[in-house]
């Protein structure tokens, strides 16, 4: 099979992140911080609670909505503040020990012009664009690094039920872009702990990065907010483009589930099917553009004798990549409505997606053209579509 692009237009899919990391930048946790996380969903479950967080990232469940769903799926709780204290969250811990701390890791990764790394993590030559005001910067000591949700807003809804690890892995969250971002350190002072009921950024053309940053963390590690934050989110979600949101869930269980896997890293996995089934198989390569557009192979079903699709219907994909953590696989079908399959994982650098997703499509009718759509949503990693079958 060759690897030449043979589709024509690529279909939009939604982005895995209100913001993309570009170069080498990107934050990847390490073993040492994925550690972290296991131990966590560890304690969640020695306590009691429900968790979907596990060592391995596709195992996790995703959330992936609209905007204004996401926030309406916000559960609604008074807030507590009592027994709050700052020194109740660990913060800025060297996981990989590279001798750069959280803090370091946000800078190095959210700078505009890349820093020289000298030694004790020493940055110079770096640029930094924040957000909120809309400044640029050069000295690393003119930022902070601000916790979307502050750390006693995270206390007040619902941190205060964590273990230490818990809180710990929540004040040093390298594993989603939108958890602890660069800004102006007096800007990031004036919010202090204040929720968008209370404080929104000095910009308001970025109200609706904002608003979807701090519900994507919220949703990430299952926060509740209270009335006044409910209603503040909502009205501003309806002032912005409902666009979907995807969230990889550390605590809680989010709103909606997507296709289970079993995960493969050999080549010899083979297609599944279901007995009175109706399958059909595209094998022309499609290449992936490194941080391009996604991608769409087309497989179409035509006189399948089942009117519906199976409730266990599978996916069976082979693609070649050489870091498939940056890849987000969605199904659509017929109709236009899509199933998410994968999310990008700054946490999985293994290679290739080589596995059978089984999904619930029992809703869709059988016949009719089915996309599979692929993104790459970092760059320096590349791959293509190499094979894939629907049996439906």
């Amino acid at each position: 099979m060759s690897s030449t692009l043979r589709v024509s237009s690529p279909a939009s899919s939604p982005a895995p992140h209100a913001r993309s990391r570009t170069g080498r930048n990107r934050r990847r946790p390490t073993a040492a911080w994925r550690l972290v996380l296991s131990t966590a969903a560890a304690a969640l479950v020695a306590g009691g609670l429900v968790t979907v967080a596990t060592a391995g990232p596709a195992q996790a469940a995703t959330v992936s909505e609209p905007l204004r769903t996401m926030v309406a799926n916000l559960p609604v709780a008074t807030e507590v503040r009592t027994g709050y204290s700052r020194d109740l969250f660990k913060l800025w811990i060297d996981a990989d020990g590279d001798g750069c701390n959280t803090r370091y890791e946000v800078l190095i990764a959210e700078a505009t012009t890349a820093p020289t790394v000298g030694s004790g993590c020493s940055l110079t030559g770096g640029v930094w664009y924040s957000y909120y005001d809309g400044a640029t910067w050069t000295a690393p000591a003119d930022l902070d690094i601000d916790h979307m949700v502050p750390l006693a807003e995270a206390w007040d809804s619902g941190a205060r039920n964590w273990t230490a690890a818990q809180r710990e892995a929540y004040a040093n969250d390298l594993g989603d872009p939108r958890p602890l971002v660069a800004v102006t350190d007096n800007v990031n002072q004036s919010k202090s702990d204040a929720d968008p009921a209370e404080w929104m950024p000095p910009l308001s053309s970025v109200y609706c990065r904002y608003i979807t940053e701090w519900t994507a963390t919220k949703t990430r590690w299952g926060l509740s907010v209270d009335s006044a934050e409910k209603t503040a989110l909502t009205s501003y979600a309806a002032a912005c483009t409902n666009s979907t949101v995807t969230v990889t869930v550390v605590l809680g269980t989010g709103s909606t589930a997507t296709a289970t896997t079993t995960t493969s890293s050999t080549a010899t996995a083979t297609p599944t099917s279901t007995a009175g089934s109706c399958t059909a198989t595209n094998g022309t390569d499609v290449d992936i553009p490194d941080a391009g557009s996604p991608v769409t192979s087309t497989i179409t079903i035509s006189g399948c004798s089942h009117t519906a699709a199976s409730s266990a219907s599978t996916v069976y994909v082979n693609i070649v990549h050489t870091y498939r953590g940056d890849l987000s696989i969605y199904l659509y079908a017929p109709d236009g409505t899509y199933y998410v399959l994968k999310s990008a994982s700054t946490s999985d650098s293994a290679a290739n997606v080589i596995t059978t997703y089984t999904a619930d499509l029992s809703s869709e009718t059988s016949n009719g053209d089915w996309k599979l759509s692929v993104k790459d949503n970092y760059s320096d990693d590349t791959g293509y579509i190499n094979t894939w079958t629907l049996t439906v």
